[in-house]
């Protein structure tokens, strides 16, 4: 590759505007600069404050509880995430100040972590209190050789975390999400079920498909009949997106063969992504998550999740295993089409196209985001 390899050329206008050029999407150099550049200087939903950590005779703990413990990874980066003695929330890099081992493993209850490799002892305020057999050593300061701290804040029963200590706030990231998605009852909601999707594309063209209505009816006709189409649209903000698909009035002859049945719950499906990587999908009855996490250039892992209200009744689990089996349907389109035009940007005949005014002004705003954090 040839020139600054950071320099993406996104006009400003959408209307004067070319897409990335295809090197973007196939330079294993791209995504070393990304995960650098982008992944760590931005918010990442690790958890929920209802994460289990431990269950001992029947008593199910999570991180809601004090002296708890969970442990996730962001782009590479092993991280911890602790609830301390006082009820603190905190996070830290998982890497132990000694030689590299993992300070904390999967999720427990503990007052104080103890890296697995040499022993070392950490408080959950993240101080170093135990460094075995180091007599002799020089200019050791335990009071230096703490965790690693990193930004750790809350949205309703969300947990994200932030390496960039800089970073602005995570209400000033998420912008007006929380007002737009006032009208949906949060609290209660549970998780149902976890699906993992393995997609062989570079991880921008998984989220370029997301952000954009233009191939709902091309790629997906059972999602066509669910969305009132001509009304579909995108709104950018700084760091987010929001589309807009209004479900399409029932009929009492189609009642039970929607997916979105008419209900309690917002009257609309509300779809938002957050830079990078997060899009937050609120229906009607229920909240889909999906995480969309490089594994390399041309190989992505797409983490779903399903959070419902009473998830144990039989009747929203009913409910439950119909949207999930819908959306299973949608995903598959989604990847059969992602992996394509994976293979496309392969070709010597491609190298960039053009937006639809219409339809890719969320695209184009993501690759506008691309561009400031690369430059």
């Amino acid at each position: 590759m040839t020139g600054n390899p950071v320099r993406l050329d996104v006009h400003p206008q959408l209307e004067c505007a070319e897409t990335l050029a295809s090197r973007f999407y196939t330079d294993p150099a791209i995504l070393a600069l990304e995960k650098a550049q982008i992944f760590l200087h931005t918010w990442q939903l690790v958890g929920t404050l209802s994460q289990p950590c431990s269950e001992l005779n029947g008593v199910k703990r999570t991180i809601a509880d004090p002296e708890t413990y969970f442990t996730a990874d962001v782009a590479g980066e092993p991280i911890v995430v602790v609830r301390d003695r006082s009820g603190t929330l905190r996070a830290f890099s998982n890497v132990c100040r000694h030689r590299a081992g993992p300070i904390a493993q999967g999720a427990g209850c503990r007052s104080v972590l103890n890296c697995a490799y040499h022993g070392w002892t950490y408080t959950l305020d993240g101080r170093l209190i135990g460094t075995p057999e180091v007599d002799g050593v020089e200019f050791f300061d335990r009071s230096t050789m703490g965790m690693v701290p990193l930004l750790c804040e809350t949205w309703q029963q969300f947990i994200f975390v932030n390496f960039d200590r800089d970073a602005p706030s995570l209400s000033g990231y998420l912008g007006n999400i929380p007002q737009l998605s006032s009208a949906f009852p949060f609290q209660g909601l549970s998780l149902t079920e976890r699906r993992d999707y393995y997609v062989n594309c570079n991880w921008k063209v998984y989220v370029d498909n997301y952000l954009e209505g233009y191939h709902i009816p091309i790629v997906h006709p059972g999602l066509m009949k669910e969305i009132d189409y001509p009304r579909y649209r995108c709104q950018t903000f700084r760091y987010h997106s929001q589309q807009i698909g209004p479900v399409k009035d029932l009929k009492p002859s189609d009642t039970h063969e929607r997916i979105y049945p008419p209900g309690s719950g917002l009257p609309e499906a509300l779809y938002f992504w957050v830079f990078p990587n997060l899009m937050l999908n609120i229906y009607p009855d229920n909240i889909q998550i999906n995480i969309i996490v490089p594994l390399s250039h041309e190989k992505t892992l797409t983490i779903f999740e399903w959070y419902f209200h009473n998830s144990r009744s039989e009747k929203v689990r009913e409910r439950a295993a119909k949207a999930i089996a819908f959306s299973d349907t949608v995903q598959a389109e989604d990847i059969h089409i992602c992996e394509a035009v994976q293979r496309g940007l392969r070709s010597t005949t491609y190298d960039r196209g053009r937006y639809s005014v219409k339809r890719e002004n969320g695209v184009h705003h993501f690759h506008r985001l691309l561009a400031e954090f690369l430059a």
